[in-house]
């Protein structure tokens, strides 16, 4: 056998390792990008289920306009993806409803504006939803979905939107002591509803909630001790 046809065997089978290395290189190339892909898709289905959650737990009264407009605005885009790639099967129904929640709020309409927490259990739940809001609005700037100072200012509405929320079953919960005739039961709810809004007292919203609540605490201690009795 002549060197020449040994050094043409060794070349090929360079060749032809070459081949397959780059071969095997390309392969797990794409493995790891369709797995990569794949597990990218599955956080994906995860948040929306989540922000799904918390869209049906927190109404509108404790939610954004904006807030809730650009999670809408997420789960449908992101909800399209899940499809086109077989997956976000459970939300897949969901998706006509959010696409005209999504036209609805473009107008400002708002269904859930009077909804009111009802017992401790909701307000739990909501309290809980509006923590989990600003980790999920921190996700959409870090993704180019939302400009940081939008961000910061719906992060800020939150906040107010927290104590809201503890205030109307405090509220609540004082009309149900009248309706008992429990005026001092009632009177001390309704001070702690005081003390909640005071929290967020430099919040615009806040001024109209705060001066209402102390003009029924100003009857209810007039009927229970005479007017001359409120301390400012």
């Amino acid at each position: 056998m002549s060197t020449s046809f040994l050094i043409a065997i060794i070349v090929s089978a360079a060749l032809a390792l070459g081949v397959v290395l780059v071969c095997i290189g390309v392969l797990r190339y794409y493995q790891q990008r369709q797995a990569q892909q794949q597990l990218e898709l599955e956080q994906l289905e995860k948040r929306c289920g989540r922000i799904a959650d918390l869209l049906n737990i927190i109404t509108d009264r404790y939610l954004p306009l904006t807030t809730k407009l650009v999670l809408v605005e997420y789960l449908v885009a992101s909800i399209s993806t899940l499809i086109r790639h077989k997956m976000g099967r459970s939300l897949e129904p969901e998706l006509p409803g959010f696409i005209q929640l999504f036209e609805e709020l473009k107008i400002s309409q708002q269904a859930t504006l009077k909804d009111r927490v009802q017992t401790h259990v909701q307000l739990s739940q909501v309290q809980q939803g509006l923590q989990a809001l600003p980790l999920l609005l921190r996700g959409l700037v870090t993704n180019d979905l939302l400009d940081k100072a939008t961000a910061k200012d719906q992060v800020t509405q939150i906040r107010f939107f927290f104590h809201l929320a503890h205030h109307d079953l405090l509220v609540k919960e004082a009309d149900g002591c009248l309706e008992l005739d429990k005026k001092a039961a009632a009177l001390d709810k309704l001070r702690q509803a005081l003390a909640e809004m005071e929290k967020v007292a430099t919040f615009e919203q806040a001024g109209q909630v705060i001066e209402s609540l102390n003009g029924t605490i100003q009857r209810i201690e007039n009927e229970l001790f005479g007017k001359s009795s409120r301390v400012s």
